[in-house]
């Protein structure tokens, strides 16, 4: 009788985040539905407000626009796995947010620059970069650089508050 109130008490005291994510937990072909649904719906409305953005049209072509789109893509879908799907409940500090963004931008500039994602001798699904019109790459160069730039010195700017609070 004791375990059936212990579990009763504990349910009334979840917060809707903690409910959220149990509902997942046991349901789970519904709960990928709804995470597919959300990977669809952070892509389209990204699509979306990139395509009302004034940006020229050559920057509007995916090998050029790919970098913006994925670090927009994995901004918000980090956010939400925080919120709703990290059940893991480790603490996510501004450090950890930063540091995908860090590996994300330096792996992906590399490998764009350089390789690209295709196969021998074709342009395939994301040619190099160095392949692409030269007059045009500096767009996502720019982008890979910038969203790595501000993910490093926050990172750095949080190791040297953390520092400082340790001394005091």
């Amino acid at each position: 009788m004791k375990n059936n109130q212990r579990k009763s008490n504990t349910k009334k005291n979840l917060s809707r985040r903690e409910s959220f994510q149990l509902w997942l937990d046991s349901h789970k072909i519904i709960g990928f539905f709804l995470i597919l649904d959300l990977i669809l719906g952070i892509g389209i409305g990204i699509n979306i407000i990139f395509k009302s953005l004034p940006i020229p049209s050559p920057y509007r072509d995916i090998n050029y626009s790919f970098p913006l789109y994925i670090n927009l893509f994995c901004l918000v879908y980090r956010l939400f796995d925080y919120w709703f799907l990290d059940f893991s409940r480790t603490r996510m500090t501004l450090t950890r947010f930063a540091g995908l963004f860090v590996y994300l931008n330096s792996i992906g500039l590399i490998v764009h620059l350089f390789i690209g994602i295709s196969g021998k001798n074709s342009k395939g699904l994301l040619p190099s970069l160095l392949s692409l019109d030269h007059s045009y790459i500096w767009f996502p160069i720019a982008t890979y650089l910038v969203f790595f730039t501000v993910s490093a010195l926050t990172i750095l700017l949080m190791k040297y508050i953390e520092t400082k609070r340790n001394k005091s």
